[in-house]
């Protein structure tokens, strides 16, 4: 009793406050980062939240809507980062940043995971921000004017709540860039993000995947070969399939449910994998005339299996070219196989370039959409029309 009646004393005092605690009113909210090399030096870019009664400053950056950007050069990120406090008047709070682009040409630089150190040894940053490589000034990418957002990394970190409905590229956290790259030995990958025209206006996009290998960027996977590799990594969770089934005719798949199973089997040093996707989904489109029926079906099935394969060999013939092993091969041998892998470890990079894949696809369609009919004249019988009601329905 004694005791509780001593915390019930207490409680006011521990939550009165805190003793590191950071006034709103000094301190700038930085949002994003950006890291480029600059001849010998690291030049940086912050994306700070504008307060909604703050006025834009004439000088040390640029200011546009909510959003203020900010840069600087110097040796080190922390360097740079007390150098903006010069700048800003205020103390910077990176408790919200959810977004860190490195430049194309510090990324090709040997260990360029060296000049974000700070952000893993630093408890003021947060490892759950998201990873970008950009072949533009990062900058130019904080400053492209926003569709929805009011900040561009906000805008940025939005697009990748999308992936379940395209999966053409994957997301890439601050944690699991560095998991990676201990997991793979030293390689990794990134989403890239470029800037684009589109109706007169310039937007940012996701363009592909950049290849890290012993800690720098070696090689690309254009968006077929990044989505080839969200089929291997068995990261698919949704999107659309589209096959060709003639010269003009084709068809797509949505999928509700996709699985790759890999299974690598090693003779001395020659290495074997043998990769199973299964894949059910629902008829997203029929670009035919064909008649609807199990025959067709059968059809649109083998195609979408083939096209995934393709898509899986073309993301692999990429990685055996540039000898970079950033899908989960090596991963599996060493936890399936750890004295195995011990042995053949020295020699991976050339063991996965010289591996043999056998790949097969299997494809389900589970549902045909809302209508179980298509445009062939056999099946539009005018008694059958499902839209014959819509004329008086709409004329009320």
């Amino acid at each position: 009793m004694k005791r509780l009646f001593s915390f019930i004393l207490c409680t006011p005092l521990i939550l009165t406050g805190c003793w590191n605690s950071q006034d709103i009113s000094e301190s700038a909210f930085v949002q994003g980062i950006g890291l480029d090399k600059d001849g010998n030096e690291i030049k940086g870019s912050i994306e700070i939240i504008k307060p909604t009664s703050a006025q834009a400053g004439q000088s040390g950056g640029k200011s546009s809507g909510n959003h203020i950007i900010l840069e600087l050069r110097g040796d080190s990120l922390i360097e740079i980062g007390r150098e903006f406090i010069r700048i800003t008047k205020r103390r910077l709070n990176f408790g919200h940043t959810n977004t860190i682009i490195i430049g194309e040409e510090l990324a090709k630089e040997t260990d360029f995971p060296l000049a974000l150190d700070v952000l893993r040894r630093d408890q003021m940053f947060r490892l759950n921000g998201y990873l970008f490589i950009s072949d533009k000034d990062p900058r130019e990418i904080f400053n492209i004017p926003t569709l929805y957002e009011d900040l561009s990394s906000t805008e940025l970190v939005s697009v990748l709540e999308q992936t379940k409905f395209i999966s053409v590229y994957t997301p890439t956290k601050l944690y699991e860039f560095y998991r990676f790259l201990i997991g793979h030995h030293f390689n990794a990958y990134v989403p890239i993000i470029s800037v684009q025209d589109s109706v007169n206006q310039k937007v940012t996009a996701i363009t592909g995947t950049a290849v890290i290998k012993n800690n720098k960027m070696v090689g690309k996977l254009n968006i077929k070969e990044s989505t080839g590799l969200n089929w291997l990594l068995n990261l698919v969770k949704g999107g659309t399939i589209t096959a060709m089934l003639g010269e003009r005719d084709r068809a797509s798949l949505e999928v509700k449910k996709a699985k790759t199973k890999i299974v690598p089997h090693l003779e001395g040093k020659q290495l074997k994998i043998d990769i199973q996707t299964e894949i059910e989904g629902t008829l997203a489109d029929n670009m035919t005339l064909a008649k609807l029926n199990e025959s067709f079906l059968k059809k649109v099935e083998k195609r979408i299996s083939q096209e995934v394969e393709g898509l899986m060999l073309s993301s692999i013939n990429k990685l055996q070219e540039l000898e970079t092993d950033i899908t989960d091969f090596g991963l599996i041998i060493h936890q399936t196989s750890p004295k195995e892998w011990k042995r053949i470890e020295p020699e991976w990079d050339d063991i996965f370039a010289n591996a043999e894949i056998n790949i097969e696809v299997n494809t389900l369609i589970t549902h045909q959409g809302l209508t179980n009919e298509s445009l062939h004249p056999e099946q539009q019988k005018p008694d059958n029309n499902p839209y014959r009601f819509f004329k008086s329905f709409f004329s009320r």
